[in-house]
Protein backbone atom coordinates (compact mmCIF):
# COMPACT_ATOMS: atom_id res chain seq x y z
CA UNK A 1 0.00 0.00 0.00
CA UNK A 2 1.40 3.16 -1.28
CA UNK A 3 1.09 6.58 1.19
CA UNK A 4 1.71 9.77 -0.42
CA UNK A 5 3.88 12.67 0.38
CA UNK A 6 1.44 14.81 1.70
CA UNK A 7 -0.24 12.13 4.20
CA UNK A 8 3.48 10.87 5.52
CA UNK A 9 3.83 14.64 6.67
CA UNK A 10 0.51 15.00 8.17
CA UNK A 11 1.43 11.58 10.08
CA UNK A 12 4.57 12.83 11.42
CA UNK A 13 3.19 16.32 12.13
CA UNK A 14 0.60 14.51 14.09
CA UNK A 15 3.14 12.34 15.97
CA UNK A 16 5.35 15.29 17.18
CA UNK A 17 2.61 17.40 18.17
CA UNK A 18 1.07 14.78 20.18
CA UNK A 19 4.42 13.75 21.70
CA UNK A 20 3.98 15.97 24.67
CA UNK A 21 0.89 14.80 25.53
CA UNK A 22 1.88 11.01 25.22
CA UNK A 23 0.65 9.04 28.62
CA UNK A 24 1.87 5.53 29.55
CA UNK A 25 0.12 4.30 32.20
CA UNK A 26 0.24 0.43 33.87
CA UNK A 27 -1.86 -0.81 36.84
CA UNK A 28 -1.23 -3.48 38.59
CA UNK A 29 -2.69 -5.52 41.98
CA UNK A 30 0.57 -7.17 43.09
CA UNK A 31 -0.83 -9.64 45.78
CA UNK A 32 -0.77 -9.26 49.62
CA UNK A 33 2.08 -6.70 49.24
CA UNK A 34 2.73 -5.69 52.93
CA UNK A 35 5.25 -3.91 54.86
CA UNK A 36 7.23 -6.42 55.46
CA UNK A 37 7.87 -7.70 51.96
CA UNK A 38 8.48 -4.05 51.43
CA UNK A 39 11.38 -3.68 54.35
CA UNK A 40 12.96 -7.36 53.18
CA UNK A 41 12.79 -6.41 49.44
CA UNK A 42 11.66 -10.07 49.37
CA UNK A 43 11.75 -12.33 45.46
CA UNK A 44 7.65 -11.22 44.85
CA UNK A 45 8.83 -7.26 44.63
CA UNK A 46 12.24 -8.43 43.09
CA UNK A 47 10.04 -10.12 40.21
CA UNK A 48 7.46 -6.93 40.31
CA UNK A 49 10.50 -5.18 39.93
CA UNK A 50 11.33 -6.93 36.59
CA UNK A 51 7.74 -6.29 35.57
CA UNK A 52 7.72 -2.91 35.72
CA UNK A 53 11.50 -2.39 34.46
CA UNK A 54 9.54 -3.74 31.01
CA UNK A 55 6.53 -1.13 31.21
CA UNK A 56 7.32 2.21 31.66
CA UNK A 57 4.76 4.63 32.62
CA UNK A 58 3.62 8.01 33.59
CA UNK A 59 1.11 6.94 36.16
CA UNK A 60 1.08 3.53 37.85
CA UNK A 61 -1.77 2.62 39.88
CA UNK A 62 -1.26 -0.25 43.03
CA UNK A 63 -3.93 -2.06 44.58
CA UNK A 64 -2.81 -4.50 47.52
CA UNK A 65 -0.27 -2.84 48.98
CA UNK A 66 -0.83 -2.14 52.84
CA UNK A 67 -1.01 1.56 53.96
CA UNK A 68 1.87 0.72 56.75
CA UNK A 69 1.19 1.55 60.40
CA UNK A 70 3.76 0.76 63.52
CA UNK A 71 3.93 -2.65 64.99
CA UNK A 72 1.09 -3.46 62.20
CA UNK A 73 1.27 -6.51 61.43
CA UNK A 74 3.62 -7.00 64.13
CA UNK A 75 6.31 -5.34 65.97
CA UNK A 76 9.02 -5.31 63.14
CA UNK A 77 6.61 -2.71 61.30
CA UNK A 78 7.84 0.46 62.55
CA UNK A 79 7.15 3.20 59.82
CA UNK A 80 3.60 4.68 59.30
CA UNK A 81 2.41 5.98 55.25
CA UNK A 82 5.61 5.03 54.42
CA UNK A 83 5.61 2.17 52.26
CA UNK A 84 4.87 3.90 48.75
CA UNK A 85 7.52 6.00 49.64
CA UNK A 86 9.59 3.33 50.18
CA UNK A 87 8.70 1.30 47.24
CA UNK A 88 9.48 4.43 44.78
CA UNK A 89 13.12 4.07 46.23
CA UNK A 90 13.38 0.29 45.28
CA UNK A 91 11.68 1.12 41.61
CA UNK A 92 13.66 4.50 41.31
CA UNK A 93 11.28 6.51 40.45
CA UNK A 94 11.82 9.26 43.72
CA UNK A 95 11.15 11.81 41.55
CA UNK A 96 6.90 10.88 40.86
CA UNK A 97 4.54 12.28 43.24
CA UNK A 98 1.75 10.09 45.07
CA UNK A 99 -1.24 9.21 46.36
CA UNK A 100 -1.78 7.04 49.21
CA UNK A 101 -4.28 6.28 51.23
CA UNK A 102 -5.42 3.59 54.46
CA UNK A 103 -8.36 1.41 53.15
CA UNK A 104 -11.24 0.27 55.45
CA UNK A 105 -10.45 -2.99 55.36
CA UNK A 106 -9.08 -5.14 57.84
CA UNK A 107 -10.06 -2.26 60.64
CA UNK A 108 -11.86 -4.08 62.89
CA UNK A 109 -9.58 -7.31 62.57
CA UNK A 110 -8.49 -8.72 66.10
CA UNK A 111 -4.96 -9.86 66.53
CA UNK A 112 -3.36 -12.78 68.00
CA UNK A 113 -3.19 -13.46 71.80
CA UNK A 114 0.31 -12.19 71.77
CA UNK A 115 -0.49 -8.80 69.85
CA UNK A 116 0.63 -9.68 66.49
CA UNK A 117 -1.78 -9.96 63.73
CA UNK A 118 -2.24 -12.79 61.09
CA UNK A 119 -0.46 -12.32 57.75
CA UNK A 120 -2.09 -15.70 55.95
CA UNK A 121 -5.80 -15.20 56.22
CA UNK A 122 -6.41 -18.47 54.71
CA UNK A 123 -6.72 -20.32 58.83
CA UNK A 124 -9.79 -21.04 60.31
CA UNK A 125 -8.23 -18.97 62.78
CA UNK A 126 -7.10 -16.10 60.83
CA UNK A 127 -10.77 -16.27 59.10
CA UNK A 128 -12.41 -15.78 62.64
CA UNK A 129 -10.09 -12.44 63.62
CA UNK A 130 -10.87 -11.17 60.17
CA UNK A 131 -12.43 -7.89 59.99
CA UNK A 132 -16.26 -9.10 58.89
CA UNK A 133 -17.56 -6.18 57.74
CA UNK A 134 -14.64 -4.88 55.37
CA UNK A 135 -12.69 -8.10 55.30
CA UNK A 136 -8.75 -8.50 56.01
CA UNK A 137 -6.97 -9.73 58.79
CA UNK A 138 -5.39 -6.40 59.71
CA UNK A 139 -5.85 -2.69 59.24
CA UNK A 140 -5.51 -1.32 56.25
CA UNK A 141 -4.28 -4.52 54.17
CA UNK A 142 -5.57 -4.04 50.72
CA UNK A 143 -4.97 -0.44 50.19
CA UNK A 144 -4.81 1.46 47.32
CA UNK A 145 -1.99 3.83 45.89
CA UNK A 146 -0.54 5.76 42.69
CA UNK A 147 2.38 6.87 41.33
CA UNK A 148 2.49 10.09 38.84
CA UNK A 149 5.17 12.46 37.39
CA UNK A 150 2.47 15.01 37.33
CA UNK A 151 1.50 17.61 40.02
CA UNK A 152 -0.91 17.20 42.23
CA UNK A 153 -3.54 19.59 42.06
CA UNK A 154 -6.24 18.42 44.63
CA UNK A 155 -7.70 15.12 45.91
CA UNK A 156 -10.87 13.72 47.62
CA UNK A 157 -10.76 10.43 49.43
CA UNK A 158 -14.05 8.82 50.31
CA UNK A 159 -14.06 6.26 52.90
CA UNK A 160 -16.84 7.04 55.21
CA UNK A 161 -19.96 6.93 52.86
CA UNK A 162 -22.48 5.31 54.40
CA UNK A 163 -24.19 2.38 51.90
CA UNK A 164 -27.00 2.97 53.04
CA UNK A 165 -26.67 7.16 52.21
CA UNK A 166 -25.48 6.36 48.21
CA UNK A 167 -28.60 3.43 48.14
CA UNK A 168 -31.54 3.99 50.59
CA UNK A 169 -33.21 1.66 49.16
CA UNK A 170 -30.73 -1.30 50.16
CA UNK A 171 -31.82 -4.18 52.64
CA UNK A 172 -29.15 -4.84 54.78
CA UNK A 173 -31.31 -7.01 57.13
CA UNK A 174 -31.20 -9.69 53.92
CA UNK A 175 -27.66 -9.79 54.95
CA UNK A 176 -25.19 -11.52 57.25
CA UNK A 177 -21.09 -11.10 58.12
CA UNK A 178 -19.57 -14.53 57.41
CA UNK A 179 -20.47 -15.21 61.26
CA UNK A 180 -23.87 -15.08 61.11
CA UNK A 181 -24.30 -11.65 62.41
CA UNK A 182 -26.40 -8.84 60.79
CA UNK A 183 -24.40 -5.82 58.92
CA UNK A 184 -23.81 -2.82 60.67
CA UNK A 185 -26.80 -0.10 59.37
CA UNK A 186 -23.92 2.58 58.87
CA UNK A 187 -21.50 0.36 56.74
CA UNK A 188 -19.61 1.86 54.46
CA UNK A 189 -20.50 1.69 50.82
CA UNK A 190 -16.50 1.29 50.09
CA UNK A 191 -14.36 -1.59 51.88
CA UNK A 192 -11.60 0.01 51.00
CA UNK A 193 -11.79 3.73 49.42
CA UNK A 194 -12.52 5.74 46.23
CA UNK A 195 -9.87 7.98 45.33
CA UNK A 196 -10.19 11.14 43.25
CA UNK A 197 -6.59 12.29 42.47
CA UNK A 198 -6.86 15.66 39.97
CA UNK A 199 -3.37 15.83 38.10
CA UNK A 200 -2.30 18.73 35.97
CA UNK A 201 -1.09 17.52 32.55
CA UNK A 202 0.60 20.25 30.43
CA UNK A 203 -2.03 22.21 32.00
CA UNK A 204 -5.56 20.85 32.09
CA UNK A 205 -7.20 19.42 35.14
CA UNK A 206 -7.09 15.12 34.99
CA UNK A 207 -9.01 13.07 37.11
CA UNK A 208 -7.08 10.22 38.21
CA UNK A 209 -9.66 7.79 39.61
CA UNK A 210 -8.37 4.95 42.11
CA UNK A 211 -11.00 2.11 42.76
CA UNK A 212 -10.44 -1.18 44.32
CA UNK A 213 -13.51 -3.01 44.51
CA UNK A 214 -15.08 -6.20 46.81
CA UNK A 215 -14.97 -8.83 45.58
CA UNK A 216 -18.57 -10.62 44.04
CA UNK A 217 -18.07 -14.09 45.16
CA UNK A 218 -19.50 -15.58 48.61
CA UNK A 219 -16.16 -17.22 50.14
CA UNK A 220 -18.96 -19.76 51.31
CA UNK A 221 -21.44 -17.18 52.89
CA UNK A 222 -24.66 -17.91 51.40
CA UNK A 223 -25.90 -14.40 52.85
CA UNK A 224 -23.04 -12.52 51.98
CA UNK A 225 -23.58 -8.99 50.60
CA UNK A 226 -20.70 -8.88 48.24
CA UNK A 227 -22.16 -9.03 45.28
CA UNK A 228 -24.37 -6.25 45.95
CA UNK A 229 -21.88 -4.54 47.84
CA UNK A 230 -19.62 -4.72 44.47
CA UNK A 231 -22.80 -3.50 41.96
CA UNK A 232 -23.25 -0.89 44.06
CA UNK A 233 -19.64 0.24 44.27
CA UNK A 234 -19.39 0.07 40.66
CA UNK A 235 -22.74 2.10 40.03
CA UNK A 236 -20.97 4.92 42.45
CA UNK A 237 -17.81 4.76 39.96
CA UNK A 238 -20.60 5.21 36.68
CA UNK A 239 -22.27 8.44 38.54
CA UNK A 240 -19.48 9.92 39.41
CA UNK A 241 -17.90 9.75 36.40
CA UNK A 242 -20.84 10.09 33.76
CA UNK A 243 -23.79 11.66 36.39
CA UNK A 244 -25.90 8.67 36.28
CA UNK A 245 -26.15 5.60 36.49
CA UNK A 246 -29.32 2.89 37.04
CA UNK A 247 -30.60 4.14 40.60
CA UNK A 248 -31.33 7.83 41.33
CA UNK A 249 -28.34 9.50 43.26
CA UNK A 250 -28.81 12.30 45.83
CA UNK A 251 -25.71 12.90 48.27
CA UNK A 252 -25.45 16.79 48.98
CA UNK A 253 -21.91 16.80 50.14
CA UNK A 254 -20.28 14.67 47.05
CA UNK A 255 -21.01 15.94 42.97
CA UNK A 256 -20.20 14.13 39.86
CA UNK A 257 -17.81 15.18 37.79
CA UNK A 258 -18.98 17.74 35.25
CA UNK A 259 -19.43 16.41 31.69
CA UNK A 260 -16.16 17.79 30.05
CA UNK A 261 -13.94 16.50 32.45
CA UNK A 262 -11.54 14.44 32.03
CA UNK A 263 -10.76 11.07 33.35
CA UNK A 264 -8.33 7.90 33.97
CA UNK A 265 -10.19 5.67 35.80
CA UNK A 266 -8.80 1.76 36.57
CA UNK A 267 -8.45 -0.49 39.27
CA UNK A 268 -9.39 -4.43 40.82
CA UNK A 269 -13.09 -3.78 40.19
CA UNK A 270 -13.25 -7.49 40.99
CA UNK A 271 -16.24 -8.84 38.58
CA UNK A 272 -16.26 -10.50 34.85
CA UNK A 273 -17.38 -7.56 32.85
CA UNK A 274 -18.85 -11.10 30.63
CA UNK A 275 -20.65 -12.48 33.67
CA UNK A 276 -24.29 -12.59 33.11
CA UNK A 277 -25.07 -13.19 36.91
CA UNK A 278 -22.99 -11.35 38.99
CA UNK A 279 -25.27 -7.49 39.45
CA UNK A 280 -22.08 -5.66 39.45
CA UNK A 281 -21.22 -6.88 35.73
CA UNK A 282 -24.27 -5.23 34.17
CA UNK A 283 -23.31 -1.69 35.20
CA UNK A 284 -19.59 -2.53 34.27
CA UNK A 285 -21.41 -3.13 30.67
CA UNK A 286 -23.18 0.14 30.57
CA UNK A 287 -20.65 2.11 31.48
CA UNK A 288 -18.32 0.48 28.85
CA UNK A 289 -20.44 2.24 26.76
CA UNK A 290 -20.15 5.76 27.94
CA UNK A 291 -16.36 5.47 28.68
CA UNK A 292 -13.28 3.84 26.11
CA UNK A 293 -11.75 0.77 27.14
CA UNK A 294 -7.81 0.70 27.20
CA UNK A 295 -8.03 -2.10 24.52
CA UNK A 296 -10.10 -3.11 21.90
CA UNK A 297 -12.96 -5.26 23.48
CA UNK A 298 -12.25 -8.23 21.41
CA UNK A 299 -8.62 -8.32 23.16
CA UNK A 300 -10.33 -8.63 26.55
CA UNK A 301 -9.10 -11.77 28.05
CA UNK A 302 -8.03 -12.09 31.56
CA UNK A 303 -6.13 -10.59 34.02
CA UNK A 304 -6.57 -12.66 36.95
CA UNK A 305 -5.31 -16.24 37.39
CA UNK A 306 -5.53 -18.88 39.94
CA UNK A 307 -2.48 -20.08 42.28
CA UNK A 308 -0.36 -22.38 41.13
CA UNK A 309 0.41 -23.79 37.50
CA UNK A 310 -2.57 -26.04 36.55
CA UNK A 311 -2.57 -26.71 33.03
CA UNK A 312 -6.61 -25.37 33.28
CA UNK A 313 -6.18 -22.87 35.56
CA UNK A 314 -9.00 -20.54 37.07
CA UNK A 315 -9.18 -16.89 35.06
CA UNK A 316 -10.70 -13.86 35.09
CA UNK A 317 -10.93 -10.69 33.93
CA UNK A 318 -11.17 -8.30 36.62
CA UNK A 319 -8.95 -5.28 36.35
CA UNK A 320 -9.91 -2.67 33.97
CA UNK A 321 -8.67 0.62 32.37
CA UNK A 322 -11.17 3.40 31.33
CA UNK A 323 -10.90 6.96 29.88
CA UNK A 324 -13.11 9.86 29.12
CA UNK A 325 -13.65 10.31 25.36
CA UNK A 326 -10.92 13.42 25.60
CA UNK A 327 -7.54 10.46 24.67
CA UNK A 328 -6.71 8.80 22.23
CA UNK A 329 -6.02 5.34 22.50
CA UNK A 330 -2.72 4.52 20.97
CA UNK A 331 -2.06 1.10 22.36
CA UNK A 332 -2.69 -1.58 25.20
CA UNK A 333 -2.98 -4.59 26.27
CA UNK A 334 -2.42 -6.97 29.41
CA UNK A 335 1.20 -8.46 29.92
CA UNK A 336 1.08 -12.54 29.53
CA UNK A 337 3.95 -13.82 28.87
CA UNK A 338 3.62 -16.50 25.86
CA UNK A 339 1.60 -19.03 26.89
CA UNK A 340 1.82 -21.73 23.99
CA UNK A 341 5.90 -22.05 25.21
CA UNK A 342 4.58 -24.74 27.87
CA UNK A 343 5.68 -28.13 27.17
CA UNK A 344 4.69 -30.71 29.44
CA UNK A 345 7.10 -33.44 30.84
CA UNK A 346 5.25 -35.62 32.60
CA UNK A 347 4.97 -36.46 37.14
CA UNK A 348 7.93 -38.06 38.47
CA UNK A 349 9.21 -38.74 42.01
CA UNK A 350 12.31 -36.56 41.38
CA UNK A 351 12.34 -32.99 39.29
CA UNK A 352 14.22 -33.74 35.48
CA UNK A 353 17.83 -32.63 35.81
CA UNK A 354 19.57 -30.64 32.62
CA UNK A 355 23.55 -30.88 32.02
CA UNK A 356 25.09 -27.44 31.57
CA UNK A 357 24.30 -27.50 27.58
CA UNK A 358 20.58 -28.30 28.43
CA UNK A 359 20.43 -25.71 30.68
CA UNK A 360 21.75 -23.23 27.99
CA UNK A 361 19.75 -23.97 25.38
CA UNK A 362 16.79 -23.60 27.68
CA UNK A 363 17.54 -20.23 28.61
CA UNK A 364 18.48 -19.05 25.08
CA UNK A 365 14.49 -20.17 24.34
CA UNK A 366 13.69 -18.61 27.78
CA UNK A 367 12.11 -21.55 29.34
CA UNK A 368 12.27 -22.61 33.01
CA UNK A 369 11.31 -25.59 34.81
CA UNK A 370 8.21 -25.54 36.94
CA UNK A 371 6.14 -27.87 39.25
CA UNK A 372 2.67 -28.40 40.09
CA UNK A 373 0.39 -30.31 41.97
CA UNK A 374 -2.11 -33.01 40.26
CA UNK A 375 -4.61 -34.80 41.48
CA UNK A 376 -4.63 -37.39 39.19
CA UNK A 377 -0.58 -38.24 40.14
CA UNK A 378 0.50 -38.66 43.49
CA UNK A 379 4.33 -37.04 42.11
CA UNK A 380 4.81 -33.28 41.45
CA UNK A 381 4.22 -32.70 37.55
CA UNK A 382 6.61 -30.75 35.97
CA UNK A 383 6.69 -28.44 32.84
CA UNK A 384 8.78 -25.98 30.88
CA UNK A 385 7.18 -22.89 30.48
CA UNK A 386 8.18 -18.96 29.26
CA UNK A 387 10.67 -17.30 31.44
CA UNK A 388 8.05 -14.03 32.17
CA UNK A 389 5.55 -16.72 33.15
CA UNK A 390 7.18 -17.68 36.27
CA UNK A 391 8.26 -14.44 36.97
CA UNK A 392 4.43 -12.60 36.82
CA UNK A 393 3.16 -15.93 38.79
CA UNK A 394 5.97 -15.18 41.74
CA UNK A 395 4.89 -11.53 41.77
CA UNK A 396 1.26 -12.33 42.22
CA UNK A 397 -2.23 -13.46 41.04
CA UNK A 398 -2.92 -11.02 38.56
CA UNK A 399 -1.65 -9.73 35.19
CA UNK A 400 -0.65 -5.74 34.65
CA UNK A 401 -2.39 -3.68 32.69
CA UNK A 402 -0.84 -1.17 30.12
CA UNK A 403 -1.68 1.83 28.16
CA UNK A 404 -0.21 4.59 26.04
CA UNK A 405 -3.02 7.45 25.71
CA UNK A 406 -2.68 10.69 23.71
CA UNK A 407 -4.17 13.07 26.08
CA UNK A 408 -6.77 15.96 23.43
CA UNK A 409 -7.67 18.30 26.10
Amino acid sequence: MRISLLASFTIIFLLVSCGSNKIRIVHYNIKELNTLKIDQKNDQLKNTKKILAQHPFDILSLNEIQFDRENIPNPKAKTRGKNLQKLTVFLDLEDYSESFHPANTGEKARPKSSGEYFLDSNTPKARSNADQVNFGVFPAQYSTGALFRYSKVSEIVLNKLSWKTFNPSINLRKFKTPKGLPLPSNIQLFDKNFTDVVIDINGSDVHLILLHTVPSYHFGNKKTSNYERNRDQLRFLEWYLTGKTDIAVQIDSIRPLRKDAHYIALGDWNTDFRNIKNPGSAVLRNLFKKSKLWIPPKALTFTHEGSGYSQSPFRLLLDYILVSKSFQLVDGGIVHPDFKKRKELGCFETPPKYNSKEQEALSKKKLVLISYKDKKSKHPCYALVDALYKTLKESSDHFPLYSTLIFNP
